[in-house]
């Protein structure tokens, strides 16, 4: 039985520690994240014979403050005590339940935390298992492979500085933990810090994990950090794009990759890349707006690359890619410029000649500016009556560009000049797809398809000059007759158009010759097939439906036994 005196020392002391918890209660409540007040709240729970209560306190200390130690809490006092105690032992309690208390769980539901985390990460739902890997650690703190797999999502989640962070904290936990510092190595190169990574891999060597292949990743990426980007050789190239796939996070190889990219044409893709990259503050500035500029000029947006290349040089007046560029545009500028002056006032050779300077100015760069250039000499050509170098343009200026409806245009005219009428409606169909407002374009469909139709048939017996029963002889010799007539060494003198048109009917003179002077052939052709339905077999096929259509095949294809119709009267081509 406690002595009188003892038993006042032990309610006096009981008082004081009712008292400091009552003190220090509302500052946890208040700033959960304050270790002095865990301290105390740790050391009232202790004197007030609340144990549980004071282990939590102090591992929430030393978790706030890593350096503090102390000793476990004896075995509380059960003894009776006075209301005051008894209220700030409930007081101690709720704030240790609320802020600190951690639930114990048995070892298989910390396995099933972890698994948990696993699934998500298996799934590439890398959000889900950061959060799940996160949930668990605050059951487990002291398990290397919790922080180990929080530190593989966050590096799926390219957040490397957390994944390296992580990393690092599982090797703490456990020294011998040999993929904390493999990981930690790989989330410091991609955050391009090659003397962290080293020192990583040099750890786990010497725990004898195998880093040679780690080791040459570092190699990669310091020989492609001292590659410069004005000479980008393929060796170069190949270099930047590994180091890229090891340490995705460098700018500067970021910045090197865009540059890559515009070397191999993919112009949207490099533009894409370096408007992701930051400019102010970076030390690759300069670099970042040229690429803009060269990437934006090169898909044709040459406003926005005046500006990216005035901001470049702004940045780095000695920035050679943004100056030599600069100049490039400046000179296809400028002689567009005076190729349309020419062309207003009718100098169509001298407009020729700027287009064809301004084309020539850089033979590497293809972009929509150079298609303008392009479908401007098809114009100039035209009205020098050279109908296939314009056609040539036109193509051009669509390979370059294949949204340029102006250029699809252009080329169906030219093509139905030339009674290609075929490849004129497909032209036309092309700028109705791109642009279905465009003025006049369903009357320019319609009447091409028309044109397919009616120039199909080419009526032999007109380009002949003879009637449909001419003899076999009568036929021969209105061959010979034409043929002088319409051959190309006789008509070398005459106009460009003049030409196509004795070119075109000394072909059709060949296919005359051969259909008519064959009697079944000639059946057939009597009977409305065309020339190209002949060679086909397109008409052999069709034969019994024709006779269903058409009765039995007497007379011309519109009734005629004399000269054809003026429906088909070959002179009205074109």
């Amino acid at each position: 039985m406690a002595s009188p005196a003892s038993s006042s020392a032990r309610e006096e002391r009981m008082r004081r520690a009712a008292m400091a918890a009552r003190a220090t209660c509302p500052k946890v409540a208040h700033n959960p994240k304050d270790a002095e007040a865990w301290k105390a709240l740790g050391d009232a729970a202790e004197s007030l014979g609340l144990v549980d209560e004071a282990k939590v306190a102090f591992r929430k200390a030393r978790e706030l403050d890593p350096g503090f130690l102390r000793v476990p809490p004896a075995p509380g006092d059960n003894q009776p005590a006075s209301h005051e105690v008894e209220k700030a032992r409930r007081a101690v309690t709720a704030i240790v339940m609320r802020h600190g208390r951690r639930s114990k769980i048995s070892p298989e539901d910390e396995e099933k935390l972890q698994a948990q985390g696993n699934a998500f990460f298996k799934a590439r739902k890398y959000e889900d298992a950061v959060m799940a890997y996160s949930r668990a650690i605050s059951f487990c703190p002291e398990l290397a492979s919790l922080y180990g797999n929080r530190s593989a999502a966050y590096y799926m989640l390219k957040k490397f500085k957390e994944a390296a962070v992580d990393a690092v904290k599982a090797c703490k936990v456990d020294p011998f933990y040999v993929k904390g510092y493999s990981r930690a190595a790989k989330a410091y190169l991609c955050l391009g810090d090659v003397e962290q990574a080293k020192a990583q891999l040099m750890q786990a060597r010497a725990k004898g994990a195998d880093v040679e292949q780690d080791l040459r990743s570092i190699s990669i990426v310091e020989k492609a950090k001292t590659i410069n980007g004005n000479t980008l050789t393929r060796e170069n190239m190949r270099l930047i794009e590994k180091a890229m796939e090891i340490a995705p996070n460098v700018e500067q190889f970021k910045v090197a990759m865009g540059r890559v990219l515009l070397t191999r044409g993919k112009h949207q893709e490099a533009l894409a890349l370096c408007r992701g990259l930051k400019v102010d503050g970076s030390k690759h500035a300069s670099e970042i707006l040229s690429i803009r500029a060269e990437a934006s000029y090169l898909i044709g947006d040459t406003k926005a690359a005046e500006r990216y290349f005035a901001q470049a040089l702004a940045s780095d007046p000695k920035n050679l890619h943004a100056k030599r560029f600069m100049d490039t545009v400046q000179a296809v500028q400028n002689n567009k410029q005076k190729g349309n002056q020419a062309f207003q006032i009718g100098r169509w050779e001298e407009a020729y000649q700027h287009y064809t300077a301004a084309m020539n100015v850089d033979p590497n760069v293809r972009n929509s500016l150079v298609a303008q250039c392009a479908c401007n000499r098809a114009a100039v050509l035209i009205k020098l009556e050279n109908l296939e170098d314009a056609l040539v343009d036109c193509t051009y200026a669509i390979e370059l560009d294949e949204s340029y409806t102006k250029a699809y245009l252009r080329r169906a005219h030219i093509h139905s000049e030339l009674e290609n009428f075929e490849d004129a409606l497909r032209d036309f169909e092309k700028v109705q797809e791109l642009d279905p407002q465009s003025p006049d374009i369903r009357k320019l469909v319609k009447e091409a398809a028309n044109n397919v139709r009616k120039y199909k048939y080419v009526d032999f017996y007109h380009l002949l000059e003879v009637r449909r029963t001419a003899t076999d002889v009568e036929i021969r010799k209105a061959y010979k007759k034409a043929c002088l007539k319409y051959h190309p060494d006789k008509n070398a003198h005459r106009t460009p158009k003049e030409k196509r048109d004795a070119n075109r009917k000394f072909k059709h003179l060949q296919d005359a010759y051969n259909i008519l002077l064959d009697v079944q052939k000639r059946a057939l052709y009597d009977r409305g097939f065309s020339a190209e339905d002949i060679d086909s077999g397109v008409a052999d096929a069709s034969d019994d439906f024709r006779d269903m259509n058409m009765g039995n095949g007497s007379g011309d294809r519109y009734g005629s036994t004399g000269y054809s119709s003026d429906r088909r009267r070959y002179t009205n081509r074109g």
